[in-house]
This record gives C-alpha cells, structure tokens and sequence, in this order.
C-alpha cells in the first residue's frame, strides 16, 4: 500500500496517558515527513518526465542516425554509380574516336593509295609522251633529211 502525504498528516495515534508521546511534537514531525515526502513525490514525477522525454528523444535520435545512415549509404551507392557510368562514358567515347580515328587512317591510306597510282599513271604518261616526242622528232629529222639531204641532218639529237 501506498503512503500519500494527506496520509500521513491525517495519521492519528492512540494516546496513552502514561508514558506517550506529546501529540504537538509529534504532529510537528509528522508535518515535516508529509511535507518531505510530498516534494520526493513531486521530484519523482519531475524525473519521470525528464526520463519519458529523453526517452523520446533517443528514439527521435536513433531515428535520425538510422536516416543519415541511410543518406549516407545511398549517397555512397549513387556516388559508385556515377563513377560507373563516367568511366563507361568516357570508355564509349575512347571507342569512338578510336574508330574514328582508325576510319580517318583508312581513307588516309586509300588516298595515299590513289596518290601513288596517280603518280605512277603520271610517270607512265610523261614516258610515253617522252617516246612520242623523241619518235616525233626522229620522224621530223627524217622528213628533213629526205627533204634537204644529209646535209641538212648533219646533227644527230640522239646523243
């Protein structure tokens, strides 16, 4: 059972008339405990309180601790996410220009290729027309000499 403070000031003892107690003295001390026990009372209900609150408080914390866990965990994964997808982009991008660069090569030599045939077309043009001329001018000494006799050929252009 439970002593409130009303309990204690309201306790009667019975009197004897030998030997007893004086009832003012005691009264007096019974006053003090109720008073006493009333305030550990109170401040029992006041640390309750403190207790329930901070209570709440540790959840409320516990439950922002697990939030930024969680922030911080998906913060981590989006963070390994993006370095994935840059190092996939910049991975397209080497194969791009390293295609680009294979397909520029390939026109490079295929004009390289067509410069030498051009070339080599141009050198078998300048020969023959290097024979045309030279038979061309062998025909015209010949012309010349028929005409004009040795005489006029006395010079040979051959060499």
């Amino acid at each position: 059972m439970r002593i409130s403070p009303l309990d204690i000031r309201q306790q009667q003892f019975t009197v004897r008339t030998f030997r007893g107690f004086d009832s003012q003295e005691v009264d007096a001390f019974l006053d003090d405990v109720a008073e006493d026990y009333e305030a550990v009372l109170k401040e029992n209900a006041l640390l309750k309180e403190q207790v329930a609150g901070f209570e709440e408080r540790a959840r409320g914390l516990a439950e922002r601790e697990r939030a930024l866990q969680d922030t911080l965990i998906a913060t981590q994964r989006l963070g390994d996410e993006m370095k994935a997808a840059a190092r996939r982009e910049a991975e397209l991008h080497t194969r791009e220009a390293e295609l680009r660069g294979e397909k520029i090569l390939e026109e490079v030599r295929g004009e390289e290729a067509k410069l030498r045939s051009e070339v080599q077309a141009l050198r078998r043009t300048r020969r023959q027309l290097i024979e045309d001329l030279r038979s061309t001018l062998e025909s015209y000494q010949r012309l010349m000499s028929a005409e004009f006799g040795d005489d006029a050929g006395g010079t040979d252009t051959r060499g």
